[in-house]
This record gives C-alpha cells, sequence and structure tokens, in this order.
C-alpha cells in the first residue's frame, strides 16, 4: 500500500475531481497563517456591454492548477509560502451601491488579517471598492499609495458611455473605477500608470479628466511599438518603493487569445507579452494587492479564456511568493 501525501501535490496539475479551488489550492475562509489569500467577486450588475462575468471566478476555478516550479524565477512557489482560496465574497447583485460596500467591507476584514490579496472578478467595476479597503487599510494611500493598471479601455466599443450624470457626478460602472478612485483620494497620481489602453474615449473630456488628473497612460500602439522590456522598465520608474495594488483586464489581451470576456478590443497583446510585463515589471515592486477582472466564460466555448486567466493568476503568485523571498 503507497500513501501520498496529497499536501505535496494539490497543486501539481489539474484535478478534475473534488471541489475546484482558484490554482487548485486549499480552501480556507479565514486564510489562517497564509502568505496570500484569494477571493471571487461574482459581480457584473455595471457592465456596459455583455453580462456574464459574474461567473468568471467558477469558470476559472474549474481548470484550476498552479505547478510549483517557475523556472524564469528559478524558484519553488510554495517554499516557505502559504496561499489559499477563501472562497467567493457575498455579493447580493441588488444595488450597485450597496454591493460595492459589501466588496469594500469583506475586502477590509481579509487585510486585516495580515495577508496580501488575490481578487477574481467580475466586472471591473469591483477594483474601486477594493481601492476604497486598501484606502482604509494603509491609511491615506493619496500620499503613498500606487495603482499599476494593465487595462484595454472600455468606455468606447461601438458606442458611447456616459460616465456622468446630469448634476456631473461621476456614474459608477465598469468604465470608471479609477475615475471614482481618484476623486475619492485612492490614488498616489504620481505614482499611477495604465498600460495597453485602446478602442477609445467616450469624450475628450474622459481622456483629459486621466491626463489632467497625472495619469500616466501607455496606449497600445505606443506599447506594441517600445516591446514589452521597455514598458516594464517604465512601471518600475514610475511606481518606485510604494506600495503597488495591481488590476489586470483580461481584455489587455487580444480577443484571439482572450475571447470570453464583455468587451473584447481588437489589437490586444499575447500571453507571452502580458507574462513578460509582469515578470520584468512587477518583481521585487511593494505589491499588497492585485486582482484579475472581466473574464466571462460562456463567450469561450472551448475555456481557453479561462485556461489563460489561470496563467495569470499562477504569474501572479509566483509574483508576491518571489518578492517574499527577496525580502518584499
Amino acid at each position: 500500500m503507497e500513501v501520498i501525501n496529497m499536501s505535496s501535490i494539490y497543486n501539481a496539475g489539474p484535478v478534475y475531481s473534488g471541489i475546484h479551488t482558484l490554482l487548485g489550492l486549499p480552501y480556507d475562509k479565514d486564510a489562517k497563517d497564509a502568505d496570500v489569500a484569494l477571493y471571487g467577486m461574482p459581480f457584473d450588475i455595471s457592465t456596459t456591454n455583455r453580462t456574464g462575468c459574474r461567473f468568471g471566478p467558477e469558470g476559472i476555478r474549474q481548470y484550476g492548477q498552479c505547478k510549483p516550479y517557475h523556472e524564469e524565477l528559478d524558484i519553488n512557489i510554495f517554499d516557505d509560502f502559504k496561499a489559499v482560496d477563501t472562497g467567493d465574497f457575498a455579493i447580493p447583485l441588488s444595488y450597485v451601491d450597496r454591493d460595492m460596500d459589501a466588496v469594500e467591507n469583506q475586502l477590509y476584514e481579509l487585510l486585516e488579517k495580515g495577508v496580501k490579496t488575490i481578487g477574481v472578478g467580475g466586472d471591473h467595476t469591483l477594483s474601486y471598492p477594493e481601492l476604497l479597503a486598501l484606502k482604509r487599510k494603509f491609511g491615506n494611500l493619496d500620499d503613498d499609495f500606487s495603482g499599476s493598471r494593465m487595462d484595454a479601455e472600455k468606455m468606447v466599443n461601438n458606442f458611447t458611455v456616459t460616465l456622468t450624470d446630469e448634476n456631473g457626478n461621476t456614474l459608477i460602472n465598469h468604465g470608471t473605477p479609477f475615475r471614482l478612485a481618484i476623486q475619492h483620494d485612492c490614488i498616489d497620481m504620481d505614482h499611477a500608470i495604465q498600460i495597453g489602453m485602446r478602442g477609445g474615449f467616450g469624450t475628450l473630456e474622459d481622456h483629459d479628466f486621466a491626463l489632467e488628473h497625472g495619469m500616466q497612460i501607455i496606449f497600445g500602439n505606443e506599447l506594441h511599438e517600445m516591446g514589452m522590456s521597455a514598458c516594464a522598465k517604465r512601471i518600475r520608474e514610475v511606481v518606485g518603493d510604494t506600495p503597488v495594488f495591481v488590476t489586470f483586464d483580461i481584455d489587455f489581451l487580444d480577443p484571439a487569445v482572450a475571447p470570453g470576456t464583455g468587451t473584447p478590443i481588437v489589437g490586444g497583446f499575447t500571453t507571452a507579452e502580458a507574462l513578460q510585463i509582469l515578470r520584468e515589471g512587477l518583481t521585487r515592486l511593494n505589491i499588497v494587492a492585485m486582482d484579475l477582472v472581466e473574464v466571462a466564460p460562456a463567450y469561450d466555448p472551448t475555456g481557453q479564456t479561462q485556461v489563460v486567466a489561470n496563467e495569470i493568476l499562477r504569474e501572479f503568485l509566483s509574483i508576491l511568493s518571489y518578492n517574499k523571498k527577496v525580502g518584499k
């Protein structure tokens, strides 16, 4: 009879039995003794194009695996490093403001446990309450917090999205989380950068708002021209040593690579290019939280987008493990 230590192989390959978890990690709602806590955010009632990314966390879990050895970083991810799936946040999907409060409060409770976090959406609106929770945890993030965003712009996709009401107040939807975060002093704009923006803006005012508030933007066409290594260098220069929140919209990738999203926009990037930017741009940074959003499994019956999302999450986890090993 052979006795197998399942704890040593739970993350080594695809698992088609048992309970599915993000990256095949152990489930622990309390995140006891964990370095990193992953959580799902099934929410998509603020999309302006196609719904369905409320099923993103569930879909990605179906492909969850995380092989421990990372050849590029030359580390075993789980050496002196514990990561867990804490399950999904309870989001009522009723009124948007209440849903935002629910996400903010549940993330704050998780941060109070002393873990770094990786959220899985859900639409990109969710980055706004995440930033509010991070501001509560780390104090006045206007002074010492930076947001690094890899995102394909979703304000226009053959239609126009209204970002403000008749009184000029910013509306809450998946095109406005960072506008809202800027208005609520959640981001240190001296250290904020958006990467891969494309698809146009609803109005010139939308474009001007970002630039006038100091947001540094590398548009998609610029990124194609400058290359991934130059982009990674730029990230490091902009962010510096400040605490970092990283948010990755799956539609940063070209629809040919990741069709399972609510707002596919052509002219995007490959998985190899995305992984290169993450690896070269984020190692040794002071990352406190990350998220991956906008995966909508229904639009990709092959499951390719969920597989890609799983690999992005594995890269997130590898970077956080590497950073711990080098004292970041």
